[in-house]
């Protein structure tokens, strides 16, 4: 028995609603100007005193080249009974743009929150453009400014994942990427009235002006930073690039995750 279908029309209704969310949310980013550049920090044990905390700092490039996608890809449903704990997985690198949606997706939030639809898009479809699963958790980045003028740095708390520095991997982690939309620029009160409470968006899927965005505009202070991560950032892309064949990526419950080569044509 063949367990990928086509949606029903039910579910096909449900996964075009999240697709529009995720796009629109996307788009509303990059018109609030929630990208820049990432920035390398120095380490320390202590902690920040006045911190910037964040998940992840998407170029203006990624998110436009992420609504792009979103608007390319197609659905299947894997209804195998072993994905009862799966929300969604893409193939990457077979080129069909197909997003293959599962049973958690379905009952997940269809706003912008933890575990959403439309996060889940915005995270399948970013593998669709070459990020990994290196990890699951929820890894915030808190920094601080030491100093002033030119004689200031960015400090942080130091830790690696799974053998990266961990503003590093960050960049090329799609679970960051769902993260910074989901739990640091989503609106953060809720939608009543005709408005998020709290900044007045009357539109539903969008992000929030009123949360902090100040670590997307670190690289216009901090130059030299910004070029030694960029830096480091093109060679563990060019790493992962020349170890990369056709990879299933899959999105399960409990902040999981399965990696799983491919082979063959």
């Amino acid at each position: 028995m063949c367990n990928i279908v086509d949606l029903s029309k039910d579910h096909m209704l449900i996964a075009e609603k999240a697709r529009s969310a995720a796009s629109d949310i996307v788009k509303d980013a990059i018109n609030k100007g929630c990208y820049g550049f990432p920035v390398s920090f120095y380490y320390t044990c202590s902690e920040p005193v006045d911190p910037y905390t964040f998940c992840c700092i998407p170029t203006k490039d990624i998110l436009q080249d992420l609504q792009a996608k979103i608007d390319q890809i197609h659905f299947k449903e894997d209804n195998h009974p072993n994905k009862k704990d799966v929300f969604a997985y893409v193939k990457q690198g077979d080129g069909t743009n197909i997003v293959y949606l599962c049973n958690m997706f379905w009952s997940a939030p269809d706003t912008l929150c933890t575990d959403s639809q439309p996060g889940t898009i915005i995270h399948e479809v970013s593998h669709l453009l070459g990020t990994e699963d290196i990890t699951y958790e929820n890894i915030t980045m808190v920094i601080d400014v030491e100093g002033m003028g030119d004689r200031s740095c960015l400090l942080g708390k130091s830790k690696n994942v799974e053998g990266f520095a961990k503003e590093e991997m960050a960049q090329v982690n799609a679970n960051s990427l769902e993260y910074e939309f989901e739990t640091i620029i989503n609106h953060d009160r809720e939608y009543s009235d005709g408005r998020y409470q709290c900044c007045g968006e009357i539109r539903k899927n969008t992000v929030c002006e009123s949360r902090s965005t100040i670590h997307y505009r670190l690289h216009e202070e901090f130059g030299f930073q910004k070029d030694d991560m960029e830096n480091r950032i093109k060679e563990m892309k060019a790493r992962a690039k020349g170890k990369r064949g056709k990879i299933i990526y899959v999105k399960k419950m409990g902040k999981a995750c399965e990696r799983i080569p491919v082979s063959g044509p």
